[in-house]
């Protein structure tokens, strides 16, 4: 159970993102936080899980792969259980965030 402390935090989080959502109603990835009631800390989580395998995708690819099954594999165990593999790929792609990884893992 969180203190009162730690729901504080989430309350300001969400608040950045509902103000950025009111800017830009498009921010599915803003949403998608707040629906889920994602903590900060478990967004930017999300953002190094998604740094970390784009870096690596565009080194496989760029070494000639092909198959990029096994990386959407990571990806799928390193998405935050609160929601699916597909919600995150299509909010990150409405942001235009990490368009070539988030495509790839798309059609994988």
């Amino acid at each position: 159970m969180r203190n009162m402390n730690e729901e504080i935090d989430i309350l300001r989080f969400h608040q950045g993102l509902l103000l950025n959502l009111i800017r830009n109603p498009e921010a599915k990835l803003d949403y998608l936080f707040v629906e889920k009631n994602f903590s900060k800390k478990e967004a930017e989580d999300l953002f190094e899980v998604c740094d970390n395998l784009s870096k690596r995708y565009e080194i496989e690819k760029a070494e000639g792969y092909m198959n990029f099954r096994p990386l959407f594999n990571q990806f799928a165990r390193r998405v935050n259980p609160k929601i699916t593999t597909k919600e995150c790929i299509d909010a990150f792609l409405s942001q235009g965030l990490y368009i070539a990884f988030m495509r790839e893992m798309d059609r994988v």
